[in-house]
């Protein structure tokens, strides 16, 4: 599916891999959900590429879910770190409310 790869120059406290995942999203818990990408992730974080037009906060939460190798879903929870709008898109840096079990970290790489 996908090549895990360190980012070098990450200063993180838990290792972030470079992923490219499609997922869904929302604001909200229970609200309609849109597309969105996942970059990199760890067990505790991830960045995310939203719509252009995407309307987020810093300190706000964030839903999203993701398929694991099996094409379970996985659902997270985070909270808004950073968002930086690109033109084309918006980017989300974000923390994980839990941090994700090992296991179902592995399972989706």
């Amino acid at each position: 599916m996908n090549n895990r790869k360190k980012s070098i120059e990450d200063k993180r406290s838990c290792d972030r891999f470079k992923l490219f995942l499609k997922a869904k999203y929302s604001c909200e818990q229970f609200s309609g959900k849109k597309e969105c990408t996942v970059l990199d992730m760890s067990v505790n974080g991830a960045c995310l590429k939203l719509q252009k037009n995407a309307d987020v906060a810093e300190g706000s939460s964030i839903f999203f879910e993701v398929l694991n190798q099996e094409m379970k879903t996985i659902p997270i929870e985070a909270r808004i770190v950073w968002s930086q709008h690109t033109g084309e898109s918006v980017l989300v840096g974000s923390s994980f409310i839990l941090t994700l079990d090992k296991d179902i970290f592995d399972s989706l790489a």
